[in-house]
């Protein structure tokens, strides 16, 4: 099998955009403050431990009880300095990724359909929850970084104040520190990179291909898939890999810092020493600062690479952020007079491939349209169009005499109910499932009648739990026809202006299609329905027909005129529906 290239893009953000980003989002600013004030303390404790170990050595024993009382107080601090940073810190994470979620989320639920053509769901999945929680280190890492610049200074002060010379020998590991930091923190955003675009491409491989393991059975395909699977296994063994040796960089270097921490202040300590221009106990307070000071640098050095990575997290969820949605100034009321709807010119394409060509026709009000064609002549993408999930390319649909955009978008697919061939469910129960959309409550009463108008009612009431029974993810707990009939329940029950049944009977066997098609023709009546239907029985009784081939519309106009025009299996197919003379 040819082997597949990555495509992966260097993703980052300014700190302009990471603003914008969390922007509206309630910062936790108390703890915040609290994870400074910590570091503050934990610093300043350290400090003082530091210069008391060198004091307790000049002393040669004799420590009075008070001092030893304050540094037992001191040691006490310090601990608590540090649980405190690390409680603060993982509820301002929390409360900032509980933040991030919600808005990215709601930004989901109201970006254009079409922006996620390219994006399948487990990226947008992995964009809601691990990239956020990336994002909120960045926030928790700048107070942590400022607090460790202000110990930096403090402790650099305090080794000036103990000895000069010692000082001006351990700066120089300051430099080399921001330089290891800076190709460590550019190295580690890269791979962190392509780390979550590789665990996104397998994520999705998995995913999908988990699910689809019948196909893969059914055309012999496991050796190859096999070996798909293995391709993916192998790119996140190399990236873990890299990842391994960036932590085994950053680790060796801080070793070699705390060696060099430790080696710098003894040697020339000693010397020191023994022109007596400084105490053995000054040597030893300043190895602990020096030490400390070493460790403030890697930890300076593993903040940078947090923020980096973090900076990297964030873009994905920004590049989210600014897709253009669906919610604009609200347009007009749908609370009119039904009207036909009218398409003109319209053209429409997925890719740069034309799905619709300049078609234009009439949807009647209040009669009942079949839209017939072959698959690929662009029947649902026109009831995408329809319901507005989608925008044409060319041409216009028409409210009556106004173009339909003029209309309030969510009020617009509110008057319209779309039945899909594959209907989909939602985790919760029957009664959840069948309700969903309603924006007033349902009774008992109008919950069952819905139920036995889509004949699901002597099945939901054969089962234990009734209309309270779990739906699976995805519905997996019922057949085809079963999740047929509660989409058409639900349809009734949310009794709209406007009806677009996307063969909606395709997965019933023969006598439920009987059922359902009169439970569909009891719901159609007085309203404005367009189907789509290889079923000669669900067609039969429609007023209007259009005819599509290879999106553009072949024909249309009452059933009798439609079948005095062009000569093509179509009319032959409306011809046995219709059952006209030739």
């Amino acid at each position: 099998m040819k082997e597949q290239k990555d495509s992966f893009v260097l993703e980052k953000s300014s700190v302009r955009d990471n603003l914008w980003a969390l922007k509206g989002t309630r910062m936790p600013v108390l703890p915040l403050l609290l994870i400074f004030a910590m570091a503050m303390l934990s610093a300043y404790a350290s400090m003082n431990i530091s210069l008391f170990t060198g004091s307790m050595v000049d002393a040669n024993g004799d420590v009075p009880t008070r001092q030893l009382v304050s540094f037992a107080i001191t040691y006490l601090l310090v601990g608590a300095a540090a649980a405190g940073t690390v409680i603060f810190s993982a509820f301002a994470s929390e409360k900032i990724n509980l933040g991030l979620r919600v808005k990215l989320w709601r930004k989901i639920m109201y970006t254009k359909l079409s922006c996620y053509d390219k994006d399948s769901g487990e990226s947008l999945v992995s964009r809601v929850t691990s990239d956020c929680d990336f994002a909120s280190k960045l926030i928790t890492t700048v107070v942590q970084m400022l607090a460790t610049c202000v110990t930096l200074g403090l402790y650099i002060e305090r080794m000036f104040r103990l000895n000069k010379t010692l000082a001006v020998a351990m700066l120089w590991l300051v430099p080399v520190s921001i330089l290891f930091g800076w190709v460590y923190a550019k190295l580690n955003f890269i791979i962190a990179q392509k780390t979550q675009a590789m665990l996104s491409g397998t994520t999705t491989y998995l995913v999908e291909h988990t699910g689809s393991l019948n196909l893969i059975k059914i055309s012999g395909t496991q050796a190859e898939e096999t070996e798909r699977g293995l391709e993916h296994f192998d790119k996140q063994y190399s990236t873990q890999i890299k990842t391994g040796l960036m932590t085994l960089a950053y680790n060796a270097m801080q070793h070699l810092f705390s060696i060099l921490s430790l080696l710098i202040p003894f040697i020339i300590g000693a010397q020191l020493v023994n022109d007596n221009v400084i105490r053995v106990g000054v040597v030893i307070a300043f190895y602990s600062i020096a030490t400390s000071v070493g460790t403030v640098a890697t930890t300076f050095i593993s903040y940078v690479g947090t923020i980096r990575q973090a900076n990297g997290a964030l873009s994905r969820v920004i590049s989210v952020l600014r897709l253009p949605d669906e919610r604009g100034e609200a347009g007009l009321s749908m609370d009119v007079p039904d009207q036909d709807i009218t398409i003109e010119e319209l053209s429409f394409s997925y890719g740069g491939k034309p799905a619709l060509k300049n078609i234009s026709c009439t949807i009647p009000k209040n009669k009942i349209t079949a839209l017939i064609g072959s698959n690929g002549s662009g029947k649902s993408t026109l009831f995408k169009l329809i319901d507005r999930l989608a925008e044409p390319d060319a041409g216009q649909l028409r409210f009556g005499s106004r173009p339909a955009a003029d209309y309030d978008l969510f009020e617009w697919r509110k008057a319209f109910c779309l039945v899909a061939q594959d209907s989909p469910l939602i985790e919760g129960t029957i009664r959840e499932n069948i309700c969903y959309g309603c924006e007033r409550a349902i009774s008992t009463e109008e919950l069952e009648k819905a139920a036995k108008q889509a004949r699901i009612y002597d099945f939901v009431t054969r089962l234990p739990e009734g209309f309270d029974t779990k739906v699976a993810l995805g519905g997996a707990n019922f057949s085809g026809g079963q999740r047929q009939c509660l989409a058409i329940a639900r349809a009734i029950l949310n009794n709209p202006d406007y009806l677009l049944l996307d063969e909606a009977t395709s997965n019933l066997d023969a006598h439920s299609e009987r059922d359902v098609i009169e439970a569909l023709n009891e719901l159609m009546k007085g309203r404005t329905t367009v189907i789509i239907a290889h079923s000669l029985a669900a067609i039969r009784n429609a007023d209007h027909v259009i005819i599509l081939r290879d999106g553009e519309v072949e024909s249309s106009g009452a059933p009798a005129q439609v079948m005095q025009g062009a000569d093509s299996y179509l009319r032959k197919v409306a011809n046995r529906a219709f059952k006209c003379e030739l």
